[in-house]
């Protein structure tokens, strides 16, 4: 099911409007051919019925008008000729020959074949026939009549009463010719009424095709405003959670669409409102402890400063200075947190070639390895402060920082390496080097406090971005950190 599932999302469009739209079409045209098929084979059955009942009576009338005819003397046959070629019902014409006239017959088709037998059936069942008898299917163009070299078209004005009536189709023109004598051939022509269907039943035509194509067409474009008018909440929905999770402050979302959705935005909406409070709680919590904590370390420190045993003093004040160190550093990270910024656009190389002059300053070997320009979305202050943290951490503990950075396009993304040659981390401890106040087998001091990669996590996070720390070939560290290009991703 999971093999299944992943196979059409490959194959399937990623947004769901265009998902539902070709999901539906689909169904809408297999729909449709489906109701043609049918309707088809509705329609060749009733064709069947008509053909065979039309080739029956046709067949019995021409039996009975050979019949008739046969039985007249040959003096009197000619003058009910012209009686006998404008009958009542269907058209014929008739005429004795000399001989067989060889007719150029329609392609031959099994429709054409089961007709053929049915009139010869229903001639014979009305008299009893000897001699040769031939059934032609002729289109009427190329109908020859009387001594075989005269075309019905070509027939001259006076004949023209005598002449059958052009179809104004492709329906062929039934052509029996019977022996009467040795000498003599009975030649009866007539019309097959609606017989383009002898060639074989088209059922799916260019006026069938195009009344599917606009019924389906009309549906179409029906379904795509529908799943639209209903997706439109999902995607303000999308961006307003997008933006809340990475710092944005909470904004209000109207609630629109369907009452299920209407309930999600108002839930959303209750969400947003209970994040924003407690946001508003940490920090007023912090800013109390801030205030409430420099009293109490000025007094510690003072009493400490009361000690004669300089040994205990010594350790005593380091401790206070350590203490008074994480303090300052829980709270710098809050504020950070704290601080709202915009989103811009930034060249990303410059903030990196900027976050590299403390080696330059120090004198610590460096190099820089990135295109002319990398341009994302993101918020300057705080990219700024990522980069700087991982440029010291590099320096603090490998004494030297190479940089490389690449644009990832199947990703939309930009992927930044910062690589030191220290002693790197081990593998159990790679996840526990983003937790506050964790420094891999060293304890706290008035530079380093354990929150700096914490602090660059977070700041990842917040752009939609990930961080991984990987041991580099030949010794040390790389942290790779990967970035979108655009601040709000599901745009």
């Amino acid at each position: 099911m999971m093999h299944l599932q992943s196979i059409f999302d490959r194959i399937l469009p990623q947004s769901i409007v265009a998902r539902m739209t070709v999901i539906l079409f689909l169904g809408i045209l297999v729909a449709q051919g489906m109701g043609i098929w049918i309707w088809g084979q509705q329609l060749k059955t009733e064709e069947r019925l008509r053909i065979s009942e039309v080739s029956m009576n046709m067949g019995a009338r021409i039996g009975q008008t050979i019949q008739f005819f046969s039985r007249l003397p040959r003096e009197y046959r000619h003058i009910v000729l012209d009686q006998l070629r404008d009958m009542g019902g269907t058209r014929f014409f008739v005429s004795i020959n000399s001989q067989l006239i060889p007719l150029a017959s329609v392609p031959e088709t099994q429709t054409i074949e089961r007709v053929r037998s049915m009139i010869d059936a229903s001639i014979r069942s009305e008299i009893n026939i000897k001699n040769d008898l031939q059934i032609s299917f002729v289109r009427f163009d190329d109908l020859r009549i009387l001594s075989g070299d005269n075309l019905m078209v070509n027939l001259p004005p006076k004949w023209q009463r005598f002449a059958l009536i052009d179809p104004g189709d492709e329906s062929p023109v039934v052509v029996v010719q019977l022996r009467l004598n040795t000498d003599e051939w009975a030649y009866l022509a007539t019309q097959f009424p609606n017989g383009e269907s002898l060639y074989g039943f088209r059922w799916f035509t260019g006026e069938r095709l195009l009344t599917t194509v606009l019924i389906s067409l009309t549906i179409l474009v029906l379904t795509t405003l529908l799943v639209r008018s209903v997706v439109r909440p999902l995607r303000l929905l999308s961006r307003y959670a997008d933006q809340l999770g990475r710092g944005h402050a909470y904004q209000f979302l109207p609630a629109q669409g369907s009452s299920e959705m209407q309930s999600t935005i108002h839930a959303f909406n209750v969400m947003g409102q209970r994040i924003q409070k407690f946001i508003a709680d940490r920090e007023r919590l912090f800013a109390s402890i801030s205030h409430d904590l420099k009293t109490p370390l000025t007094k510690a420190k003072l009493r400490v400063e009361m000690l004669s045993d300089t040994a205990v003093k010594e350790k005593l004040l380091q401790d206070l200075d350590d203490l008074e160190t994480m303090v300052k550093a829980s709270l710098q990270m809050v504020k950070d947190a704290a601080i709202h910024e915009n989103t811009e656009r930034v060249d990303l190389v410059g903030v990196l070639a900027h976050s590299l002059e403390a080696a330059e300053v120090a004198g610590l070997p460096f190099s820089l390895d990135v295109p002319e320009t990398l341009v994302i979305e993101c918020r300057p202050l705080s990219i700024e402060r990522l980069f700087t943290n991982l440029v010291d951490n590099a320096l603090h503990y490998g004494r030297s920082v190479d940089i490389e950075a690449s644009q990832d396009a199947s990703s939309e993304s930009v992927i930044v390496r910062v690589m030191d040659r220290g002693p790197g981390i081990p593998d159990d401890q790679k996840s526990m080097v983003f937790e506050p106040y964790f420094r891999s087998g060293q304890k706290p001091s008035s530079i380093h406090v354990g929150l700096g990669l914490g602090i660059a996590k977070t700041i990842v996070q917040l752009h939609g971005g990930v961080i991984a720390l990987d041991d580099r070939d030949g010794g040390g560290l790389v942290v790779t950190v990967r970035l979108p290009l655009s601040h709000f991703v599901t745009n």
